[in-house]
């Protein structure tokens, strides 16, 4: 089956296919929302109703009810009041929310005035628990829309903070909004700083925020309450008031709020000192008030803002009351009093004022509820010597609780009375009721039997279970664990021992395992600080539920327990289970002697794994002479030293110029050497430093010290801990101590004091920080890590501004991958670009990111880096520097073939350049307008390029940037000037008069250099001479198309058999296009170059029908020789590309490319004239395809003044370039336009409808109507020219244009092609003599304006030779004029001879019609001899019966008529247009106006494609698509018959070579069907089916796709995307 019927075929199958499944077009149903694209950035508000502020986040359900709930607020600046109704917004989640009776807040049915906002009227829009719409914490956008669908603003945030409302930034509307100082629904926003305050007599007192036992939305007593107190000498009514927290929840002072008020006036009182409580009472089924942070405003009934609280955190069940620090965060009050007094605050409540106190707790029992000894106790201690009875006695905890001590709660005693402690006696108080101690934090009040407090008991911390606490030695600290529980006995250490042992250094967390043998594993350190030594025989280690007797076993540094004076011991534990040191939790431990008393204890909360610890007042903890009372946990030491006395440091009164300079506070892949965490110091005195004992403090309190085993240095070098001025040292620490989420820590010397800090709030992973351009500023990234050396410096490098993007393969594949697509990111400054840190980030159309960090990247300046999946195979086709994206960035990172918003931000996050292509997200910051397309779908391993790709780079964020060029993968971008004004030698070369002579003498004068590019070299003589050249030493390389399937075999073999035969003649020859990924479709170029110092260049290729014999008939072609080095030398650049074999599209002629049995025909004589030199200065520029020859072809006829001639093979009016119109048409339409005379010539020896509609558009459109100065005729050939090959342009006599391209799409966006554009009026008349022969012949043959009339009858009659249309009549031609009104039309004057200005051509007084209508009805008598029209009109006596026929039947010939012609239409015509009212679609046309033949002019058919078009609703649309569905049916039915029996010999040649030129095939038709492909981008006409396929666009969004290049089925397939994006749930 040839390839025609296989087309058929498929057209008729797929046609079939696709209506065996169900129509389904996304037309959108009545009452479905509209979907919208809103993710993006914020905008400036473009209406006077604008979003002022949003709570994304509020506390509690963001589907609450409000005042819960998420809620946005409008206001109305403007000077009208507007109705809401109607308004919706939409998410970038394409989530949609109405304004309705559920969303406007305060909404009532039949009262317009609340859903309509007046001027200066804010409005509360509630989610209002709406399942279909929500606000993400995480970053969104929202969108306003009014009633008729209009976008006035976009409020875009991050992620967001609970509680806290945002507002837009005022410094720039399109930035992310920002936080108001408190959410104030309903009111002017606070703006993001502190509230103004307006101070009243009434004040919060006390709060309740985290109750306990009872829920927070509880009632009262029970639930969340705020104590509020008059400060005045007043009564004071509380009506109005109100409390609002971050979040915007309010309690109004009413009756469901306000305790104890009622429907009286004067509940609502409260006098002078009075308490009353404002409770939520239940109103909100998850209470109001955060348990964490939050901010709470009394307000005036007026709404003023009076008083403001503030907290960070709460504990179940304890209040809150005011610092006593100004203006500090609230803490915990001693207990809650509602409607009280507040207590004094904890550490001012009274400590040990009486005999019976506080002495030992345990509030983390084994058991907690049970009976001692299992269960919480508390142990009193009687101080005094006189027994005190405690019946009535209680204790009150922080939580309001109250145990009595009782018979009941006193642990059973039988030395002393039921509720006695007698004088120096312990009584232990059990908990075993529903009142429990917390395990972590409680305030504890001893009360006497008058409820006076007597003792304060505080701990903050749970040490673990079985762990009980003792009072520390600072009375108001919290309570600390003892060694070992003593309920009802001394507490360790309150029987000292006389000896004078101490623990001085413990390490509770051995590196490894705790229990290996010394050296390894835990130890501790014993001091003798008297002057006697001690035997430690019998002495104990005691802890809870653990001891250890000492022995020398456990001393390895010492043979016997004899401890000298003034020297440690150390004490191994060696692996003992029966003792050990806690390093998970807390823990105590004590030192007993023989005699069982305690010599010592010591706690501690904190340990590092191979750190020891010291006293907290120790200097070698470096707490300086400020902690030399310091009592409390053991602290880190500053290193250890075990079996050595610790070292005892004096005051530091060195040097404190240590600078923080870098840190490295996170990586997630180690991929920074040395590993996280570190930071770095820089001594910036002028004296050394040393180091030793300076020490890190992070926000959490961790301090770790710098010491020689904890510094790093690169290889080579030694670390010290003495450094010199300007010398750095690296400190190492954990991975833990520092986070990359934004944190801060300080520097502290020896003694502890701070002497300078670092804080950041950016998210860093695997980058350093350094400190900001003032000490204010936050740490920000550093270029690239440097530890050790000093930290670049950003100025002195380039920045966000100086990087770019510049090209970009979205796709690609080869032979060899599958993964070549890249971008480019140029470098424009003048400084090194370090890109290390930076990050390029992806964002779908879904709005789904993906980031990947540059870990490894330098630009140099003015320079470009290539990223590529596949480096290796990239570098291959394009030049450049190409690093492989996995040696530069942190994770692999690739372009979605769908489409994706690309960005390039620096470490700080700003964008350095955007990039939105397919289907990605155009409402991304930093790009606007439509995405960027491919420009033709047909074409693979499309390069995008910015600007030319020549370091133009346009920067407008828009399509635009990437709309001047394209490139393919292996293709060229040629940046050379291709400009020059020069002196030389111009031959012009008109053939087939002139070329193979010249040629022949410019190939025979070479000496040093032949090169010669073609796409057909098959000219017998001309190959013989560059073979004889090489032979002679000249040094020849020749470029050859490699030939295509649908060449004839005659033309394949020719081809090959040139080059084979010139490769044995040791020319260097090469194919174009042979094998692997060709960026070219074709080398269609005809140009040479020899000794560097001649051009030749033409448009015929080397072969006898473009280069004839002198005599012999040829092509009409124009080539030129011009010579002039300059010239030279810029061909030579452009043809060096095309000779590097290690391109993919070039590879070497082999001699087993011969075909079989070929020969060149032999060497023959050719003798001739060459064609005159034109010498002296010329203005020229090169064209070449594709990278040049559009645009300057466009500016070429931009610059024509008043004439345009046109010698052209064909034009091709159906492509557009890339992503608008065809630029070269609508270049001749703007010139036609501003005046300028149009003329072309087009070949027609394959003439088809293709070049019929090129004649027609200059001549029917153009000319005809819109009244153009423009014709186009086919040329007539005759016995020496007998085709037009010609592609050549003369401008205004002056500028010719002499070239190898075809004015179509694959000739200018796929071809090699070159041409030259000579500016001199001598060289231009040469080619303007020889245009005008082409234009002024004719023959016998040639119709230019197929009216049926011959061009020559047309000249030799005077008629129009390239119009056939007549004015005032649509329906006839110039064919059916009778313009001498003898009743015969020009057709009948043509056809029988007559002459169409003559009504008696012969003059015989016989009207020609009479003599015609006469001669054809002799034709039907056969009574009479039949006379011929043409005798008839010519002769006197046509019969032949020697009498003139006037004379024999009289100048009517005896009552001959004339049949009436039937050229116009019957019937009224109204309009005058020529049609007739019953056939005028348009009967009302305006007089003089060209008409269709259905009466329309232009103006009218496009008023009736535009009516159509809004008229049509979706379900006609989809019952027109069934139709056309139906219909293309049986169309491609219809196809098959016309493409196996109906096209002509001349439409299969055109369509297999429309790529290249008519007369490069063989003339006989050409098997196969290869058709020339075209571009998708044409921009017809929108339609209303158009509309349906993308239900909710508006006509211009689809016409702007359209002219950017994309199909209707491109669209529709992309609106689909998006709609299916979209209607995905987000996950909130």
């Amino acid at each position: 089956m040839n390839n025609n019927k296989q087309t058929a075929y498929s057209l008729l199958i797929l046609f079939l296919f696709s209506l065996a499944f169900p129509l389904t077009p996304a037309v959108l149903d009545e009452g479905d929302e509209p979907s919208y694209n809103a993710s993006g950035r914020s905008t400036a508000c473009s209406g006077s109703v604008c979003i002022n502020e949003v709570i994304p986040d509020p506390q509690g359900a963001d589907t609450g009810v409000y005042p819960n709930g998420e809620w946005f607020e409008l206001y109305n600046s403007g000077g009208m009041d507007v109705d809401l109704t109607g308004w919706t917004v939409t998410t970038s989640a394409s989530k949609t929310l109405n304004f309705n009776a559920n969303t406007i807040v305060g909404y009532q049915s039949g009262n317009s005035s609340t859903w309509t906002i007046s001027p200066g009227e804010y409005v509360v829009i509630a989610r209002n628990g709406d399942s279909n719409f929500y606000l993400t914490n995480t970053g969104l956008s929202m969108t306003l829309y009014d009633n008729n669908n209009n976008n006035l603003h976009t409020a875009t945030w991050g992620a967001v903070t609970s509680g806290t409302s945002y507002e837009q930034d005022p410094s720039s509307p399109t930035a992310n909004w920002i936080p108001t100082g408190s959410p104030t629904p309903g009111q002017i926003n606070s703006a993001g700083g502190p509230t103004t305050l307006i101070p009243g007599d009434l004040i919060i007192t006390e709060v309740m925020a985290n109750p306990w036992p009872s829920f927070d939305n509880e009632t009262w007593p029970g639930g969340e309450w705020i104590e509020v107190m008059n400060t005045g000498a007043a009564d004071l009514d509380l009506t109005g008031y109100s409390l609002a927290d971050a979040a915007g929840n309010t309690l109004e002072f009413n009756t469901t709020h306000l305790v104890n008020a009622t429907a009286s006036s004067s509940s609502f009182l409260i006098a002078p000192g009075q308490h009353r409580i404002v409770a939520v009472n239940g109103t909100s089924p998850y209470g109001v008030l955060n348990n964490g942070a939050e901010t709470l405003t009394l307000k005036w009934p007026n709404g003023s803002p009076s008083q403001e609280v503030s907290w960070s955190s709460t504990i179940q069940g304890f209040s809150l009351t005011a610092s006593t620090q100004p203006n500090g965060l609230w803490s915990y009050a001693a207990y809650p009093s509602p409607e009280g007094p507040n207590p004094m605050a904890i550490e001012l409540m009274p400590r040990q004022t009486f005999d019976v106190q506080f002495s030992e707790l345990l509030p983390n029992a084994t058991n907690d509820g049970a009976n001692f000894p299992d269960g919480e106790w508390i142990e009193l201690h009687n101080t005094g010597n006189v027994s005190i009875d405690l019946m009535g006695w209680t204790i009150l905890d922080g939580m309001g609780n109250i145990t009595h001590i009782d018979p009941g709660s006193l642990v059973f005693n039988s030395s002393q009375g039921a509720t006695v402690i007698d004088g120096g006696e312990r009584r232990l108080v059990q908990f075993t009721s529903h009142t429990q101690l917390w395990d972590d934090y409680n305030h504890l009040f001893l009360r006497d039997a008058s409820s006076v407090i007597v003792d304060t008991a505080v701990y903050t911390t749970d040490y673990g279970e079985d762990i009980a606490l003792i009072r520390s030695t600072q009375p108001t600290d919290p309570w600390t664990p003892a060694a070992w529980k003593t309920p009802g006995q001394p507490e360790p250490g309150t029987t000292p021992s006389a000896s004078t042992v101490r623990f001085s250094e413990i390490l509770p967390d051995a590196v490894g395992a705790d229990n290996q043998q010394w050296p390894n594993g835990e130890w501790l350190e014993l001091y003798n600080y008297g002057t006697t030594d001690v035997d430690l025989t019998g002495w104990k280690l005691q802890a809870a539920s653990r001891s250890l007797t000492l022995h020398e076993y456990n001393m390895p540094l010492q043979s016997t327990p004899i401890l000298p004076a003034g020297e440690v011991v150390l004490i191994a534990l060696n692996g003992t289970s029966s003792f050990y040191l806690k390093h998970t939790s807390a823990d105590s431990i004590g030192l007993l002697d023989a005699a069982g008393s305690t010599v010592d204890t010591i706690t501690w909360t904190d340990t590092v794994e191979g750190e020891s610890l010291v006293a907290p007042n120790s200097t070698h903890a470096g707490v300086g002479p400020n902690g030399s009372t310091a009592t409390g946990d053991w602290l880190l030491s500053a290193w250890a030293t075990p079996g050595e006395l610790n070292p005892i440091w004096p005051a530091y009164s060195g040097s404190t110029s240590l600078a923080l300079t870098e840190v490295l506070p996170y990586c997630n892949d180690d991929s920074i050497t040395p590993t996280e965490d570190w930071i770095e110091v820089l001594n910036t005195g002028s004296t050394p430093l040393n180091i030793s004992r300076w020490s890190v403090l992070n926000g959490d309190g961790d301090r770790r010290f710098i010491r020689l085993s904890n510094l790093w240095v690169d290889t080579n070098q030694t670390a010290k801990v003495e450094l010199q001025p300007n010398e750095r040292a690296v400190f190492l620490m954990e991975a833990w101590m520092l986070t990359g989420l934004g944190d801060s820590f300080d520097l502290l010397h020896p003694d502890g004091d701070i002497v300078t800090s670092a804080s950041w709030s950016v998210i860093t992973d695997c980058q350093t920080l350094m400190p900001g351009n003032s000490p204010e500023d936050d740490w920000g990234h550093t270029l690239w890590p440097t530890p050790g050396a000093p930290e670049p410096d950003a100025s002195q490098f380039a920045g966000k501004d100086d990087l770019i993007f510049t090209r970009f393969m979205p796709a690609a594949t080869t032979s060899s991958s599958g993964d070549v697509e890249f971008i480019e990111i140029t470098n424009l400054g003048e400084q090194l670009a370090v890109l290390n840190g930076w990050t390029l980030r992806s964002t779908t159309g879904s709005m789904s990111t993906y980031n990947a960090t540059i870990s490894s990247l330098i630009i140099q300046p003015q320079q470009s880096v290539l990223l590529a999946n596949d480096a290796d195979q990239l570098a291959g086709y394009e030049a450049g520097t190409v690093v492989d994206i996995s040696d530069a960035l942190d994770r692999a990172f690739y372009f979605p073939n769908s489409g994706a918003a690309l960005q390039l931000l620096d470490p700080s996050g700003a964008q350095a350049d955007t990039l939105v292509y397919g289907n990605g997200p155009v409402t991304l910051a930093g790009w606007s307008g439509i995405s960027l397309v491919e420009p033709i779908t047909y074409l693979d391993n499309i390069i995008y390029l910015r600007g030319s790709g020549c370091g133009d780079a346009p920067d407008t964020n828009t399509v635009a940037d990437w709309h001047v060029r394209w490139s393919r993968l292996g293709g060229s971008t040629f940046c050379h000037e291709n400009q020059i004004s020069s002196t030389g030698d111009i031959t012009p070369l008109t053939a087939p008069e002139n070329g193979l002579v010249d040629l022949l003498a410019w190939i025979e004068s070479a000496t040093t250099s032949l090169t010669v590019h073609l796409y057909q070299l098959q000219h017998p003589q001309l190959a013989h001479a560059l073979i004889d050249a090489q032979q002679r030493g000249v040094e020849v390389t020749v470029v050859l198309d490699y030939g295509d399937d649908w060449w004839s075999q005659y033309e394949l073999d020719t081809q090959r058999g040139m080059a084979t035969t010139l490769l044995s003649g040791d020319v260097d020859v090469f194919w174009f296009g042979d094998e692997g990924e060709n960026p070219y479709a074709y080398i269609h170029s005809k140009v040479a170059v020899r000794d560097e110092q001649s051009v030749w260049l033409g448009s015929g290729n080397w072969k006898s029908s473009s280069q004839p014999a002198p005599g012999a008939a040829g092509n009409r072609d124009w080539g030129v020789i011009v010579d002039d080095p300059a010239l030279a030398e810029l061909v030579l650049q452009h043809l060096a590309f095309d000779e590097d074999d290690g391109k993919t599209h070039i590879s070497p002629v082999l001699a087993s490319d011969a075909p079989n049995g070929w020969t060149i025909p032999p060497k023959e004589a050719v003798v001739g004239v060459t064609a005159t030199s034109i010498s002296g200065a010329y203005d020229a520029e090169l064209l070449v395809c594709p990278d040049n020859c559009i645009d300057v072809l466009v500016s070429m006829l931009d610059g024509a003044n008043e004439e345009i001639l046109l010698s052209l093979q064909y034009l091709d009016l159906d492509w557009s370039y890339g992503w608008g119109e065809n630029p070269i048409v609508s270049a001749l339409e703007d010139a036609a336009q501003r005046g300028v005379r149009l003329r072309l010539i087009l070949n027609g020896a394959y003439l088809d409808e293709d070049i019929q509609s090129v004649v027609d558009r200059f001549n029917e459109d153009w000319n005809f109507t819109q009244g153009y100065d423009t014709a186009a005729i086919v040329m007539s050939a005759n016995e020496s020219v007998t085709k037009l090959h010609n592609k050549g342009v003369i401008i205004d006599g002056e500028h010719v244009l002499i070239s190898s391209i075809n004015w179509g799409d694959s000739a200018l966006v796929r071809n090699r092609e070159m041409g030259l554009l000579v500016s001199s009026l001598e060289v231009a008349s040469i080619y303007e003599a020889s245009w005008w022969d082409d234009w002024h012949r004719v023959d016998d043959t040639t119709d230019s304006d197929q009216d049926r009339l011959l061009d020559a009858w047309e000249v030799m009659y005077g008629l129009n030779r390239t119009r056939r249309s007549v004015a005032g009549n649509a329906l006839i031609d110039e064919s059916m004029v009778d313009l001498d009104g003898d009743g015969l039309s020009n057709f009948a004057e043509q056809l029988h001879g007559g002459h169409p200005h003559l009504a008696d051509t012969d003059g015989d007084c016989i009207p020609d019609g009479i003599e015609v209508a006469w001669a054809q009805s002799t034709a039907l008598d056969e009574s009479v001899d039949e006379v011929l029209p043409l005798d008839a009109l010519t002769k006197a006596d046509a019969d032949g019966n020697g009498v003139e026929d006037a004379e024999e039947l009289g100048c009517d010939l005896g009552g001959i008529t004339v049949p009436e012609e039937n050229n116009t239409s019957q019937g009224n015509d109204d309009d005058n247009d020529g049609v007739s009212n019953e056939d005028d679609t348009c009967p009302d046309t305006l007089a003089g106006a060209a008409t269709d033949d259905e009466g329309c002019s232009s103006a009218q058919r496009a008023a009736l494609v535009k009516d159509s078009t809004e008229n049509t609703a979706g379900d006609t649309a989809q019952s027109f698509f069934l139709i056309v569905m139906v219909l293309a049916l049986l169309l491609s039915a219809g196809a098959y018959v016309v493409l196996q029996n109906m096209r002509s010999d001349a439409e299969k040649v055109h369509a297999d070579i429309m790529e290249t030129s008519y007369d490069e095939v063989m003339p006989t038709p050409v098997q196969g069907g290869w058709q020339q492909p075209v571009l998708d981008a044409s921009a017809p006409a929108i339609t209303a089916e158009m509309l349906a396929r993308v239900p909710g666009w508006g006509e211009d969004m689809v016409d702007a796709y359209l002219k950017q290049g994309w199909t209707m089925d491109q669209l529709a397939a992309y609106y689909e995307e998006q709609v299916t994006q979209h209607a995905q749930s987000e996950q909130h």
